[in-house]
């Protein structure tokens, strides 16, 4: 009965500042808001109280103001995409929505452009190049991922962090509520950013800890020419060698760069219809000011390929084949779960150096461990920044707590390597699922010091308790 009673307290309070259509207190609205990515299912501790959909700031500020007064936890959960659960509520709160801040207004007078937090990536960059600009993020959830959580994540998806850099790279500034309900602008209207104490770094990659996003201002960066290359080679250590004799000899970065395990690839060909690959595949997207400085940078990572001996190494000039390589990667997850199961995968990063060992390890991963060695598993990933992604299906039928210690091996496993190759995870975030990894990784200083810092600025815990001490 105490929390039927919660429920309506908190429901009559939110009626005083967001429209009752866009808050919800029905089973399905709060479950649903609860599940993020992971297969398991929800507890009855970890459903919401109320789902709330503000539209403006001015809200934002007042259920903050509200949820802090009353000590109430509030978890952001627009769309759910985060791969360590980030968004999973593990306790009763406020789930916030962010969808209806959507609005994104180019100034480019000023060289920028600004959008709400809960602006749709792919919507964004489709906006963005209508204009002759582009978007340097290409998170695979960009369809229904969030700007606002992308920037809190800090994460560029496929593109190559070695060729453009990270999205806070292009970020002049943010507009942010506080846990107790402040807003603080931080950055800059100037193309040059802030040096020493810029208040934007403590929110990029912030994991969602220490402020709401409401606002983004990121640099209009001018359209570009790509130029596309491809190659085949009949194994993976010689594909893995490839890639670093081509940072060893310094050639330039691909925008991306990707390869899919023979056996995971003749999947994604079938899907195209295309015939299947006569062995690993690796493909890449090279920019430039003009086409031909593009395919001169193709040119180049094709020769320092070809020194690996692949079986294929050639440019790929058909845009129809080209998006036909490219969704072979894109389509494979989705489509294996049409036999039913649910796809998970890791995060596995190599340093350069040994880089062809992690192949390897990378190759192994689910090998001599009780659960995820039972399952089908296929490799890919975004090789060009050193990023494998071991994958499998888990058995839909699978009981809810064995498909949670599966979850629980597989980033076990995924800590002991990236451990190996000291090295972290560049898609995902930190804490959650990879809390342990933080402190293993970082120490128990460094640890200590982010949790001193969310109790600076969030002293009663108020945003996305759990996600730093890993309840997830």
């Amino acid at each position: 009965m105490e929390s039927v009673s919660k429920i309506d307290r908190i429901y009559k309070y939110m009626e005083n500042i967001v429209a009752k259509e866009y808050i919800s207190t029905t089973i399905f609205d709060r479950i649903k808001s609860a599940q993020g990515v992971f297969p398991y299912e929800v507890k009855t501790e970890q459903v919401p109280y109320v789902v709330v959909m503000p539209s403006n700031r001015e809200e934002l500020v007042e259920i903050v103001k509200y949820a802090n007064m009353e000590k109430i936890p509030i978890f952001i959960s627009t769309s759910g995409t985060h791969a360590l659960g980030g968004t999973r509520p593990h306790t009763h709160g406020i789930a916030l929505s962010m969808h209806r801040l959507n609005k994104i207004e180019f100034l480019e007078e000023y060289g920028f452009f600004e959008c709400e937090a809960g602006c749709i990536c792919n919507k964004v960059g489709e906006a963005l190049d209508k204009k002759g600009y582009f978007l340097p993020m290409a998170p695979g959830s960009r369809l229904i991922a969030t700007m606002g959580g992308l920037i809190s994540n800090n994460t560029s998806g496929h593109v190559v962090d070695t060729s453009i850099g990270k999205p806070g790279d292009y970020v002049y500034g943010l507009e942010v509520v506080l846990p107790n309900g402040e807003i603080i602008e931080t950055g800059t209207m100037g193309l040059r950013r802030p040096s020493g104490t810029d208040l934007t770094k403590y929110f990029i990659g912030g994991d969602g800890l220490f402020g709401i996003i409401t606002k983004i201002r990121m640099r209009l960066l001018p359209g570009i020419h790509k130029a596309y290359g491809a190659a085949i080679f009949d194994n993976l250590i010689s594909l893995a060698k490839g890639v670093q004799r081509m940072h060893r000899e310094m050639c330039p970065s691909p925008l991306f760069m990707e390869f899919m395990a023979q056996d995971a690839a003749k999947i994604g060909y079938e899907i195209k219809g295309m015939p299947p690959p006569k062995g690993s595949v690796i493909f890449f997207v090279c920019i430039g000011n003009t086409e031909e400085e593009a395919r001169n940078k193709v040119d180049r990572i094709l020769k320092s390929l070809q020194a690996e001996k692949p079986l294929e190494a050639f440019t790929v000039d058909d845009i129809n084949l080209w998006n036909n390589l490219w969704s072979t990667r894109e389509v494979l997850g989705s489509f294996l779960m049409r036999k039913g199961d649910q796809w998970m995968a890791a995060e596995v990063v190599s340093n350069l150096k040994d880089l062809p060992e992690c192949m390897e390890d990378a190759q192994n991963f689910y090998k001599d461990i009780p659960l995820l060695s039972q399952l089908e598993s296929h490799l890919y990933g975004h090789i060009g920044g050193l990023t494998f992604h071991p994958g499998a299906l888990m058995p839909r039928q699978w009981d809810s707590e064995t498909k949670k210690n599966a979850i629980d091996e597989k980033f076990r496993k995924e800590m002991e390597l990236n451990i190996k190759y000291n090295t972290c995870g560049g898609e995902w975030g930190q804490f959650s699922k990879r809390t342990d990894f933080f402190i293993k990784r970082y120490g128990q200083a460094g640890y200590e010091f982010v949790k001193g810092l969310k109790r600076t600025i969030d002293p009663n815990n108020i945003l996305n308790p759990g996600v730093l001490e890993g309840y997830r």
